[in-house]
């Protein structure tokens, strides 16, 4: 019986999923430049062919990836604009990007494609997009920061600083998990947000 239009448009998404996700880690982990299509194709488990029916180049291949980072970068900021204790928001966000970091999950090829990003070319209006929204991440934080300092609930402190340091400790983290592998434990998120968040009375 042959696939309805809806099953085929899944799978479609489905390899195209595959395909991003075995890129960002060859990219992440080895260059843009050091990696090709075919080791691509390996590690995503599909031929040659079916990438370049989905991407025309490499580069455009690369470009959906920094695309879906900067995508991702937004909802967080969106996430830090919502409801909510700032302590708890950030105590979920940090929780989370550590568990991702103990598994080997994106959050750990992200930080190495950002690297990678800025050393392959910052005049790439897509890279610049990256950065841009890397940075509008770190001042949702240091807003977030400011809410929670007036809360009474933060740390006193310059909060552009603060988050700073936050997101500075996460891609040292990551850096570690590259390092040790199956060796690294990530501390906690108390730990990490210690120098944040006050002790309860």
């Amino acid at each position: 019986m042959p696939r309805s239009k809806e099953q085929n448009a899944a799978l479609r998404a489905a390899t195209r999923d595959r395909i991003r996700s075995a890129a960002v880690t060859l990219f992440a982990r080895q260059g843009f430049a050091a990696t090709g299509v075919e080791e691509i194709a390996r590690e995503a488990g599909v031929s040659t062919g079916l990438i370049y029916r989905h991407f025309r180049t490499k580069d455009d291949l690369f470009g959906a990836i920094v695309d879906q980072a900067a995508a991702g970068l937004d909802a967080v900021v969106e996430r830090f604009g919502g409801d909510g204790p700032a302590d708890r928001l950030l105590r979920d966000f940090v929780a989370e990007v550590l568990a991702d970091l103990a598994g080997g999950g994106p959050t750990l090829d992200f930080y190495l494609l950002l690297q990678q990003a800025v050393q392959r070319d910052t005049a790439d209006p897509r890279i610049a997009r990256l950065l841009d929204r890397q940075a509008a991440l770190i001042s949702a934080t240091a807003r977030l920061i400011e809410q929670g300092q007036r809360a009474g609930i933060l740390r006193p402190g310059p909060p552009g600083t603060l988050a700073d340091l936050l997101f500075a400790t996460l891609a040292g983290l990551s850096q570690l998990a590259v390092i040790r592998g199956a060796d690294f434990t990530p501390p906690s998120a108390e730990l990490v947000l210690a120098a944040l968040i006050k002790e309860a009375p």
